[in-house]
């Protein structure tokens, strides 16, 4: 009998993040859907897997939901970055305010130092995280 424990069953995008983490750093890895679907529970079994530090912070608590706190998880990750890089997970981003600019000034900021940081960002309300990107970009053409 196959067992679905989450020690053996692996989510279906597992294979898929899991190479995009292997590449070389290029692009924020974004996990968005709805809520109770495993989006965590994929990105712990694929960072579970990998030889990189990993630190991971999650939005939830409502005192934390602003940008500042986005950079200080960031500083933590820049901290523990090692020869093979180093990989920030950021849960319930959407309930962050600011997010968007946040994320996008400290990856640009990483981009430019030559810094081995990949970025996972989760989010359970797949339209407020695509609405946050969207209203960010056109704000940015401005």
């Amino acid at each position: 009998m196959m067992s679905n424990s989450p020690a053996t069953y692996k989510r279906p995008y597992y294979h898929t993040l899991h190479s995009r983490l292997e590449e070389p750093r290029r692009f924020i890895q974004v996990v968005a859907g709805p809520r109770q679907v495993g989006k965590t529970t994929l990105v712990q079994q694929v960072t579970d897997s990998m030889d990189t530090p990993i630190i991971y912070a999650s939005a939830d608590e409502p005192s934390l939901r602003n940008a500042e706190w986005i950079a200080q998880q960031w500083e933590k990750a820049r901290y523990s970055i090692a020869a093979r890089g180093a990989i920030i997970v950021l849960d319930e981003v959407q309930k962050s305010v600011g997010w968007f600019e946040a994320v996008k000034r400290m990856w640009d900021e990483d981009t430019y130092r030559n810094r081995n940081l990949k970025v996972i960002i989760l989010g359970s309300a797949q339209l407020l995280v695509q609405r946050g990107v969207s209203v960010n970009r056109r704000d940015a053409s401005r």
